[in-house]
């Protein structure tokens, strides 16, 4: 009876021993309007900059961002321009290439909303009825690649994404399609650019 109770003491003693031994971890989630990652853009139809923020949804099927542009006067030969863009972004596929190195190449479109004074929503009378369509939205189409690299010993950031871009709008590939005088290769722009990710 005696070994018994000494073997019933000595299992809870290390029962209890191991549950408060036990490093206690505690990952705290963040809210789910914390971006998952901030992001800035040099060129690509939505600004000669822009920066904004980005949410990864779906498992990492779309990235999705929120961005205001800037294109200064020097660039615009107008005013200066100022657009807020929905920026959508999917993945094709990702292949590691090395050590927490990641290429994938991307496709996706935008939506842009010309917030300055360069142009309407709807029609300024001084023009007849169906002269002009709407110029303050846009839809901007590309494709391109981005290189992924998770830092080992993250401090603020825990990757960062590099990436290059080719796409038009909407309007310039039409000219592209109707017109003789534009051809398809004149109405592509490049774009760079990099994500930093919390």
């Amino acid at each position: 009876m005696k070994i018994r109770k000494i073997f019933i003491v000595s299992i809870l003693l290390l029962l209890f021993n191991n549950v408060y031994a036990q490093e206690t971890v505690v990952v705290k989630e963040k809210s789910w309007y914390v971006p998952d990652y901030v992001k800035a853009q040099f060129a690509g139809n939505i600004g000669l900059v822009s920066v904004g923020a980005g949410y990864q949804l779906f498992n990492d099927v779309l990235y999705s961002e929120l961005l205001y542009g800037f294109v200064p006067e020097f660039a615009s030969r107008a005013d200066n321009i100022h657009l807020i863009t929905i920026k959508n972004t999917f993945p094709i596929y990702r292949k590691v290439i090395g050590e927490n190195l990641t290429i994938t190449p991307i496709a996706g479109f935008t939506t842009t909303l010309d917030i300055g004074t360069n142009s309407f929503t709807t029609l300024p009378s001084l023009y007849p009825d169906g002269y002009y369509v709407p110029t303050a939205v846009h839809f901007t189409f590309f494709g391109g690649a981005l290189l992924h690299k998770d830092f080992k010993k993250p401090k603020i950031f825990k990757g960062v994404d590099f990436y290059l871009e080719f796409g038009t709008v909407e309007t310039y590939l039409w000219y592209a399609i109707t017109s003789k005088e534009v051809g398809v290769l004149d109405v592509f722009s490049t774009a760079v650019g990099v994500n930093f990710y919390f």
